[in-house]
């Protein structure tokens, strides 16, 4: 069953395409492709995977009358007029542990160098 096709703008994790593949959906990667090109697309796709690339504001989600969901590879949300989406009941994802590793490892990293005194006052 074919449940509409998604438009992959940035790369992620391979799983999410696998993930939407099986449950239906069919995945087209555009992640090398020119932003110009992109944008002429966008209308026929149900869904969007995107990284950071480009915002999507309300002038470009308003013609794009197909769209069901973006999902956002990152924590933040930023780069997405959620208020628009919400208003137009399109669904948005975000993955914010994806970065908890990353974090964790980045405190560790400081409170070892505040308790060995690694940095210079000057």
């Amino acid at each position: 069953m074919n449940l509409g096709k998604v438009i992959f703008i940035d790369s992620v994790h391979g799983i999410l395409w696998e993930r939407l593949t099986k449950s239906g959906w069919i995945c087209e990667d555009f992640t090398k492709t020119e932003l110009a090109e992109i944008f002429d697309k966008l209308h026929e796709y149900s869904g969007i995977v995107i990284r950071s690339r480009f915002q999507l504001h309300e002038e470009i989600l308003s013609n794009l009358p197909n769209l069901q969901f973006i999902a956002r590879a990152g924590s933040g949300l930023e780069n997405i007029d959620t208020k628009f989406c919400q208003q137009k009941n399109i669904q948005v994802f975000n993955s914010p542990e994806g970065n908890r590793d990353a974090l964790a490892e980045h405190t560790l990293g400081m409170l070892l160098m505040l308790q060995n005194h690694l940095k210079n006052r000057n």
